[in-house]
Formats: structure tokens, C-alpha cells, sequence
């Protein structure tokens, strides 16, 4: 096998030397790379953007970004196998085991003539349909492409089943396997079931024979379909195939009766009663023990007794019993099981009932702790998931999960609540809708969103459903978590709609929601620079609110930090950032912690206090090498290397290179925002050193997003880069069209420090 693997059959996976790469999270990201693999040709880019992307999506800037996350995952050091120039795009295949490929590659004569093992290996790697899960069908050429390929796939997969039950026939052991297999695709096929059935004859299992004679007639009559007889035939086939001798045992598990069959409650492989040497141990030190066993390998008294319930002084007396009968030993860790086997031993011996009882219990008492580390979380996932209660068992997923996050342990914030959600998907009314809103709020703090379109849309159902069950705070929650999500992808119409409505359910609940819901919906105004007035006068009513309530959020200082730096009031902006940040990192938002942070930097690079701005940028980029993997990191990078580019000596004309570099991998990352304001900073640098046509080059990208996302801050700011910048390479028609257009949108509500950047900029006598 090939180092690199891609299979396609089943859920789409990549395999390197062996091991399991982690996929993009993009369900398009992911049908992207499988459809450059299957069809092993250039493909130019207009047709992959009309296949995966919509027009509001900015499909090139979202094909880049696809490719980019792609390269990570397939190219190699001196091998890379994603080919793309400003044209098309394709998957360099020769060294890649596609499983599909090779299906299709021994269709025809090559299922006569190839190998049998061969054959067989191939026939193993199908996991089932193509793509399964990545259907994609809100975008029918895809959806189209990807069913037909399905069906070509399960028609090669068939004919490989059926050549090899036939050319197994002389062995029927080996072709019994794929006899199943190929009954198992093709159910409604009579001589595929009576293939079976004629094997199962053969190996003297006449009862399994009669079972797939009998379904096989029923599934042919409930599909309206003739018996060709076909199945009767095989049906009276001889007991014993000529070429295996006397009749074969029957399984270990034939052999049962099938009452007698083991029951779920009863694993195979568990131990019998618990057997101590001696004098059976009874009572107290019993007890204790299953709790001990329960809990871990080292029993401690203070954790006993709280989990257990039990009193302390009466758990020490029974641990001293276990001691004193070599049950338990001193060891460095404490007193802990002197046989590694007896936990198991134990904890098997207690009822399954007591068992989710105990679980139960220790989740309860777990979930009330007012601090956990990552251990302790993970106890409480453990014990959750196996108390038998999926509402507790969520809650404790989503209490774990954000443990997880305050730890930057993503990974395991994300697959706790996945798991969460399954628990959360088994309720009903409004815990469900409830814990399945946060649980959806750890899984956005935790990873990039597969398909933040859907995403946005589940949200605002799960909160008007929340708002039509009374529970307010869940529903602002909802709406506020859709609104960031929007913002995040530059549908900032949609953000601010979401963002008042957030607001607007809360009314009528109690003053700690509404001191959120007011705090976090200024907050989102500023950030989208709308309806300022009114972001100020909830951020108001919010903080007179929390201080007769003596209540803090960090959505309070972060919110007044956003509106006085869009006042040019920098100093008192500093002071909120920095309470912002303290309180997240109080509460363990990292998110929010990164984000007050970067508010920090942006007032250093508008100060033009460049080393300063230096350190702020070092502390980002550790934050961010941490958080989720999303546009926080390759921010923090960038705007390392401009301080870096604003520090280094002008006369190194290769000093531009590091910062180009790091604004590329930026918008891979499309974040359009943060990548605007990044690029106004650097054409200011690049005008200061006399390179007047790299400024104009980075302000009109710049322009373009700033536009985008109709944001008239950073208009107003390209524009007046770019006036400046064709001054200086004396295109007069080019610098008057962008003066009139900052002129313009100076009227406009905009940032008072961009306005006061840009009148200062002019040359004199300029408009």
C-alpha cells in the first residue's frame, strides 16, 4: 500500500503511513479534495466555485482557502500533490491509494484474471456508500455528481462480491464472506440470496440457510417482485459440498438455544463473583471497596467520602481492614489495589442497576464542583455517560467541555460534546432545545465550523424554539451565538438583525439576563459599527443594571472598550480592553481573552507604537497557537510580522517577504476584517518607505474587503492610502477620484481617529 491513502467508500478518510490524519473540518473542504481525487484532471476554478459555493460566500476567496487546508493534509516535503495556478485546480494522484480507483481498476477482465487475494483486499476496503455523510444536497451539481458516483460505486462492488463467490466456490469458507457481504447490498437480488443460501447448505448450517431462504421470499414479496425459484433450488441443495468433507462443528454461538443467548446486561468476558482468599469480605469494607473501585485504582478517604457519601472515619476503618488483608498497599500514589485485576473484579460484581446508580451519583456530585481541572472533567464525563440519565449526562458534557476550553484542550472540548449532543438528542421539550444551544456554544469555541451556513440557520431554529418554550436566556444565547457566527463570515446585515434580537427576548427576563443580553448585543454593534447610538444606550441600562445588582460580564468593558476607541478616546479604551481581558481569563473565555487582547494590539498600531504593539502581538500568538484552529492564529502571526516590518531597517529591501508570507497564510484563513486592517497598516509602512505601488497593491485589496463587508471605516482609510500613494506616483486623476471618495464617506458614521488619520494625511491644499 502506498504511504498516503484516500478512501472514499464509507466516510472520507486520509491515511498516512497508517495513521489517520485529521480532517478539515469543511463538509466542502472534504467533498472538494475527494472530487479531485475521482476525477484525476485539472479543473478550472470557475466550475469548482459554482459546484461548492454560493455568490454571497466569496467562493473564490473560499476555493483558496479549501486548497490551502487541503495542501496540509496531502502534500509532503518535496512531493506536493495539490497542483493549482490561476486557472484550475487538480489532485496529482500517481502515488495515491484511492480505494475507489482502485475498484473501478479491475472491473471488466481484471475480476477474472487478477489475483483472488488481491480481489479480496480490494473488496474489504469497501466501507460503505461513496461519500457517505458528505451528500452536500443544497447543491445539486455536486449532490448529483456524488449520488451517480454512488451507484457506480455499488454496481463495481457487486460484480467484485459475485466474481468472487464464484471463483470461491471450491473453498466455501472464504466465499461465504463475501456471499453475506454481496446479499447485504443488493437484498432484493434472488440469486445473489440463494448463493448464500447454497453455501450455507453446503457447510452443514441448514437453520441459517432456511433463515435467508425465508427472508429472502419475504423482502421479494413485500417489493412486489417474482420468485424466479432460484431460492427453492438452493433450498434443497445437498447438506455437504463434495469438496469439504464430513459436515463442519457447529459455532460456539449455533450451539444455544436461543434463549440461552448471552444478554446485553451479561458481557461474554465478564468475571464471575468477586472471590477473596479467606473469610469472605462483608459489610462496610465491601462497601467501601466498590466505591474505591468504582472511583479508581487509588482510593483517597476525602474523595471517598464526598463521592461515596459515606462518613470518613468509618471509610479509613475499612481501608484499614483491605490493608491488613493484602488487599491494599502504600505505594507513592497512596493507598492503591495491591492486585490490578481486583477493580475490575469489583466493580463487575455490583448489580448493573447499582452501578448506574453510583455513576449517577458521582456525576451529580461532580457537576457541583465550583472548580474542576482536566482530570476531574473527565471523571465527570466518565461517570456521567454511564449513569443512565442522558439529561445529566449532557449537562455534565457541556460542564466538562468548557473545562476543556479553559485548559485549550479543543480537541476534547469537541468530541465531549459531540457526545453531548447524542445525549441532548434524547430528550424532548426545552432541556433539549437548552443543552443543545450549549453544547453548540462549546463546539464553537472548540474548532471551525464545518458549515457555518447551516450552522447559523440551526441556531436561530434552536433559539426560536427555545423562546417558544419560555426559556429566554437560552434564546438569547441562540440569537447571539448566530449573530457571531454570521459576523465572523462577514454577513454583518444578518449579524446586526440577530444581534437586536438577542436583545429584544430578554425583556422580560430576570436582571442578570437582561445585563447580558444588553451588554452582548452593544458589544456586537460596535464591533459592526451600527446603530452606535443605541449600542450606547443599552451598554448604559446594562451597567447601571449590574451595579445595582453588583454583577459583572466581560461583554460590559469589551463593549464600552470598542466605543470609546471608535471616540479616540485610546486611554480609557486601554483601561476596558484590560478589564475585559482580566474578566475572561477570570471565567476562562479564552476566545473572548484573545479577542480583548487583539483590541490592545489595534491600539498600539494606531498609536504607531510599534515595539510595544511588538510584545502585544507575542502574547496573541500565544493564545492563539492554542485556540481552536480558526483565524485567531494566523492573525496573531501577521500582525507579528508588520511590528516586525515596522521595526526592521529600511534599508533591507527583503524585509517585506515575512509579512507577505504571513498576510497569505491570513487570507487562506478568510477573515476578511482582520485582514483589512492589517493591510491599511502595512501600505501606511509601505508609503513611509517610499514604495508607493505596494501601497496602492495592499490598500486596494484592502478597499475591496472594506466594501465587502460595507464597512466605511476601513473605505474611508484605503481611500486615503491610495490618494496619497498615486500622489506620490503622480497620478493627480487617481489621487482626486480617492479624495473625493474619502471626502465622501468622512460624512458617513465612521471611526473619529480614521477621520482625524486621514485629514492628516492630506497634502496641503488638497480637497
Amino acid at each position: 500500500m502506498n504511504a498516503l491513502t484516500l478512501n472514499v467508500l464509507g466516510d472520507l478518510e486520509v491515511v498516512r503511513d497508517g495513521r489517520v490524519l485529521t480532517l478539515p473540518p469543511s463538509k466542502k473542504t472534504r467533498a472538494l479534495l475527494a472530487y479531485l481525487a475521482v476525477n484525476g484532471r485539472p479543473l478550472c476554478r470557475e466550475h469548482l466555485c459554482d459546484l461548492l459555493w454560493e455568490i454571497p460566500d466569496d467562493p473564490r476567496g473560499s476555493l483558496r482557502w479549501s486548497l490551502s487546508k487541503l495542501r496540509r493534509l496531502v502534500d509532503e516535503p518535496g512531493r506536493p500533490r495539490i497542483i493549482a495556478d490561476r486557472l484550475g485546480a487538480s489532485l496529482d494522484t500517481d502515488d495515491l491509494d484511492v480505494d475507489l480507483l482502485a475498484l473501478h481498476g479491475v472491473q471488466g477482465e481484471g475480476l477474472e484474471q487478477d489475483d483472488i487475494a488481491r480481489l479480496e483486499r480490494i473488496a474489504a476496503r469497501y466501507r460503505g456508500p461513496f461519500l457517505q455523510g458528505l451528500e452536500l444536497p443544497n447543491f445539486h451539481d455536486f449532490h448529483s455528481w456524488c449520488l451517480a458516483e454512488r451507484e457506480r460505486a455499488l454496481r463495481a462492488q457487486i460484480a467484485l462480491l459475485s466474481t468472487l463467490v464464484s471463483r470461491l466456490a471450491e473453498a466455501p469458507e472464504r466465499a461465504l464472506i463475501h456471499a453475506h457481504a454481496l446479499v447485504r447490498l443488493a437484498p432484493f437480488d434472488e440469486d445473489a440470496r440463494a448463493r448464500l443460501v447454497r453455501l450455507l447448505m453446503s457447510l452443514n448450517r441448514p437453520r441459517e440457510a432456511e433463515q435467508h431462504y425465508r427472508l429472502g421470499l419475504r423482502l421479494l414479496g413485500e417489493a412486489g417482485l417474482p420468485s424466479s425459484g432460484a431460492l427453492l433450488r438452493a433450498r434443497r441443495a445437498p447438506a455437504v459440498h463434495p469438496a469439504t468433507g464430513p459436515p463442519l462443528p457447529r459455532q460456539a454461538n449455533e450451539a444455544l438455544p436461543q434463549a440461552a443467548a448471552p444478554s446485553p446486561a451479561t458481557p461474554p468476558d465478564a468475571a464471575p463473583p468477586v472471590s477473596l482468599e479467606g473469610a469472605p469480605l462483608e459489610g462496610e469494607p465491601l462497601e467501601v471497596l466498590r466505591w474505591a473501585a468504582l472511583l479508581g485504582a487509588c482510593p483517597n478517604v476525602t474523595v471517598l467520602a464526598r463521592l461515596s457519601g459515606l462518613e470518613a472515619q468509618r471509610i479509613g476503618a475499612a481501608l484499614e481492614v483491605a490493608e491488613r488483608r493484602g488487599l491494599l498497599q502504600a505505594t507513592e500514589h497512596g493507598l492503591c489495589f495491591a492486585d490490578g485485576d481486583l477493580p475490575r473484579r469489583l466493580y463487575e460484581a455490583i448489580s448493573p442497576a447499582r452501578r448506574q446508580l453510583m455513576h449517577r451519583h458521582v456525576a451529580e456530585q461532580r457537576l457541583g464542583d465550583a472548580h474542576l481541572d482536566l482530570d476531574s472533567a473527565a471523571e465527570l464525563a466518565h461517570h456521567a455517560r454511564r449513569g443512565g440519565d442522558p439529561e445529566l449526562a449532557a449537562e455534565a458534557l457541556v460542564a466538562a467541555g468548557r473545562v476543556c476550553l479553559r485548559f485549550f484542550a479543543n480537541d476534547e472540548a469537541l468530541r465531549l460534546a459531540r457526545q453531548g449532543v447524542e445525549m441532548a438528542e434524547r430528550l424532548t421539550g426545552a432541556r433539549r432545545v437548552c443543552l443543545l444551544l450549549e453544547l453548540r456554544d462549546v463546539m464553537l469555541h472548540a474548532a471551525p465550523l464545518a458549515d457555518w451556513q447551516d450552522t447559523a440557520r440551526e441556531l436561530v431554529t434552536l433559539a426560536e424554539q427555545a423562546l417558544e418554550h419560555g426559556a429566554l436566556a437560552h434564546a438569547r444565547l441562540g440569537y447571539q451565538l448566530a449573530s457571531q457566527v454570521r459576523w465572523s463570515h462577514g454577513q454583518w446585515r444578518d449579524a446586526h438583525e440577530e444581534a437586536l434580537q438577542a436583545e429584544r427576548v430578554t425583556h422580560s427576563a430576570d436582571d442578570r439576563d437582561q445585563i447580558i443580553a444588553m451588554a452582548e448585543t452593544a458589544k456586537c454593534l460596535a464591533m459592526l459599527e451600527r446603530d452606535l447610538d443605541r449600542a450606547a444606550g443599552m451598554l448604559d441600562d446594562a451597567r447601571a443594571l449590574a451595579d445595582r445588582q453588583r454583577l459583572s460580564h466581560p461583554a460590559i468593558p469589551m463593549a464600552l472598550a470598542l466605543m470609546r476607541f471608535h471616540d479616540n478616546r485610546l486611554d480609557e479604551a486601554e483601561g476596558h480592553f484590560k478589564e475585559a481581558r482580566t474578566l475572561c481569563k477570570a471565567s476562562g473565555d479564552r476566545l473572548g481573552e484573545f479577542q480583548a487582547n487583539e483590541g490592545l494590539l489595534m491600539l498600539e498600531l494606531e498609536r504607531g507604537r510599534f515595539p510595544e504593539a511588538l510584545k502585544r502581538g507575542i502574547t496573541l500568538a500565544e493564545i492563539g497557537e492554542k485556540l481552536r484552529e480558526g483565524s485567531e492564529a494566523p492573525f496573531a502571526c501577521a500582525a507579528l510580522a508588520l511590528c516586525r516590518y515596522a521595526l526592521e531597517d529600511q534599508a533591507l529591501e527583503d524585509q517585506a517577504s515575512p509579512l507577505e508570507t504571513a498576510l497569505a497564510t491570513l487570507r487562506d484563513a478568510d477573515a476578511k476584517h482582520r485582514l483589512c486592517c492589517l493591510l491599511i497598516h502595512a501600505a501606511q509602512l509601505d508609503l513611509k518607505r517610499g514604495r508607493a505601488l505596494d501601497a496602492i497593491a495592499r490598500a486596494g485589496e484592502a478597499l475591496t474587503h472594506a466594501r465587502l463587508l460595507e464597512r466605511a471605516t476601513e473605505q474611508l482609510l484605503a481611500h486615503g492610502v491610495l490618494a496619497e500613494a498615486h500622489r506620490a506616483t503622480g497620478d493627480i486623476d487617481a489621487q482626486r477620484d480617492h479624495a473625493q471618495a474619502a471626502a465622501e464617506i468622512a460624512r458617513r458614521p465612521v471611526a473619529r481617529w480614521a477621520r482625524l488619520r486621514v485629514a492628516d494625511s492630506k497634502p496641503e491644499g488638497a480637497a
